[in-house]
């Protein structure tokens, strides 16, 4: 654990008892530095004497940026830009105010290396969680010079998955390695810097993982181990003890069977002991995390297990904590950039899907291009371009996207029929709509560019894809049908959609129109088989019989009239 806020409480009385004390003080520092953890486990220290951190500042001014709802590549361009701020006026003191589920791993993975960036520069990076930093946001917060967290805060569970055909489970240990190379090196890198446990960090994303935390009861040194350095250290050898491994003939996935109880204190053969209490949590219960779970901490676990630095409440206990002396001001994102985030939202963006619907549906009931066509332009230009700058499509999407209208175009103004072009363009335009709701994941060098998923945030992205185009389909259709029955009706929107035709305007131009009725008696002029020509009056009529042959010179009589359709039979 970090030595983070151990101080102690003296009241001078003498001259010897301050000599005294300062010999003792000196005693501790040294057993303190030798064992490179915690103060002894006497357990005798006040609460208070891990709740503030060790000389931090001063500082004369800060700035918070804060870092709130996922986590995309908006995100990243919003702290890289007010970085730039920072540099340029040589701000000493960043604090990067949280709240967030969490979010892709890629921009997560760069603001990292931001932040490091930064403090090589020589500018001082915290994280207040205030509220929780879930998953990225703990990457993010671990990647800092310390975190702070509010009240009640909550940090961790950073586990990956993967989706298999069984269900969403965490990857294989036979390709952990490989599968989240990026993820374990940031954690690794974090636990160096920032002198974190390393089987603490692991255990943020390995669910498998029991980790004890245990008190050398002679050195008074504390640590954290999971089950094969609590045996080492206990001296006791369990060869079979631990995670029997139960083999898949499928998948070759290797899965705890027996949950791991703590051993009894009576059987360490050494100084170790476990931690049974702590002046921070009160009672410790062994493991402090065991198996099938992720490590997350609320702030009182936090300080305890030295991830957290201080709790605090508000801006001027921040103040306190970090010893600022100036200005606190806060760098809130821009107008544009909370316009794109929320034009990128699942729930934006089934709004514009219907508007794109819609818009199709009038322009296409409508001669020439009118305000339907542009609508539905107007939509599909913010539906692709505000997830575009957000981080979450990529170019091939909009690609397949354009490739799909365009083949389905083809095949609605040039092809007869639905076929090959019709077919492709749906799968096209069904593909690029619902990956544009998922943000890339790392590629792996070895695995080429195309992969198959494996975070689990990118399959929460990919059900609210799928959701959104679900709302969308079902609002458009609905919109279509009162577009069709009440819109044209109405004094405006009629100018824009034009009404349903009446039976007259459908009907063919009659050229004899006043000119033959039924009724009427003319002379055949040629011969009818069944077509032919009969003249009334000084006008000749194509006319066609009752399928007879009707002789030139014979009179006929009109029967049927349908628009440029005369029927006729012989008379007489």
């Amino acid at each position: 654990m970090n030595l983070f806020g151990r101080t102690a409480t003296m009241i001078p009385c003498t001259i010897n008892c301050l000599k005294v004390a300062a010999v003792s003080a000196c005693v501790a520092l040294c057993v303190a530095a030798r064992a490179g953890e915690t103060a002894p486990a006497g357990d005798s220290q006040p609460a208070e004497a891990t709740t503030a951190p060790a000389a931090i500042g001063p500082f004369d001014r800060a700035l918070i940026i804060p870092i709130e709802g996922v986590i995309t590549d908006i995100t990243l361009r919003s702290i890289q830009r007010r970085l730039k701020t920072v540099r340029a006026e040589e701000v000493p003191l960043i604090i990067f105010e949280m709240n967030t589920p969490g979010g892709a791993l890629e921009p997560t993975l760069e603001i990292c290396t931001t932040i490091r960036d930064l403090r090589r520069e020589g500018v001082r990076c915290y994280a207040w969680i205030n509220k929780q930093a879930y998953s990225a946001g703990t990457i993010i917060a671990l990647a800092t010079d310390g975190i702070i967290m509010a009240p009640d805060a909550t940090i961790g569970d950073c586990q990956p998955i993967m989706v298999t055909g069984m269900g969403v489970e965490a990857i294989p240990e036979s390709i952990e390695a490989k599968a989240t190379s990026p993820l374990i090196a940031e954690l690794r890198t974090s636990s160096r810097d920032g002198g974190y446990p390393l089987v603490m960090v692991m255990a943020l994303i390995r669910p498998e993982m029991q980790v004890f935390w245990l008190v050398n009861g002679r050195t008074g040194e504390r640590r954290f181990a999971d089950v094969r350095e609590r045996d080492q250290l206990f001296g006791i050898r369990t060869p079979e003890q631990g995670i029997e491994r139960a083999e898949d003939d499928k998948d070759k996935r290797r899965t705890p069977a027996v949950r791991i109880e703590p051993v009894p204190d009576s059987e360490s053969k050494t100084d170790w002991r476990y931690v049974k209490e702590d002046p921070v949590l009160g009672t410790v219960h062994q493991p402090i995390v065991g198996d099938r779970e992720l490590l997350t901490m609320r702030d009182r676990e936090a300080r305890a297990y030295g991830f957290s630095k201080a709790t605090v409440s508000g801006r001027e206990e921040l103040r306190s904590a970090l010893q600022v002396t100036g200005p606190i001001e806060k760098m809130e994102i821009t107008y544009l950039e909370s316009v794109i985030s929320w034009l990128a939202s699942p729930l934006v963006r089934s709004v514009l899907f219907i508007l794109m619907l819609l818009g199709a549906y009038a322009e296409f009931h409508t001669p020439g291009l009118s305000l339907g066509g542009l609508v539905a332009l107007i939509a599909l230009v913010l539906f692709l371009g505000a997830p575009y700058l957000a981080g979450y499509t990529v170019t091939w999407e909009i690609v397949a996207i354009l490739l799909g209208i365009v083949l389905i175009a083809i095949e609605l103004f040039l092809l007869p029929g639905f076929g090959v072009a019709g077919l492709v363009g749906l799968m096209l335009l069904g593909l690029g709509l619902i990956a544009s709701f998922v943000p890339p994941e790392p590629v792996l060098p070895d695995r080429g560019r195309f992969q198959w998923p494996q975070m689990r945030l990118t399959y929460d992205y990919l059900r609210q894809g799928l959701y959104s185009l679900a709302v969308g389909l079902a609002g458009g259709a609905a919109g279509m049908v009162v577009l069709a029955r009440y819109l044209p009706k109405v004094l405006v929107a009629g100018q824009f959609i034009a009404p349903n035709p009446d039976h007259d305007s459908v009907q063919a131009d009659d050229p004899y129109r006043g000119v033959v009725d039924i009724g009427d008696i003319g002379k055949a002029e040629t011969l009818l088989r069944p077509a032919g020509k009969a003249r009334f009056g000084d006008r000749l009529v194509d006319v066609v019989s009752l399928a007879e042959y009707i002789e030139p010179g014979s009179a006929v009589e009109v029967v049927e009239r349908h628009g440029s359709r005369v029927v006729v039979r012989r008379v007489g």
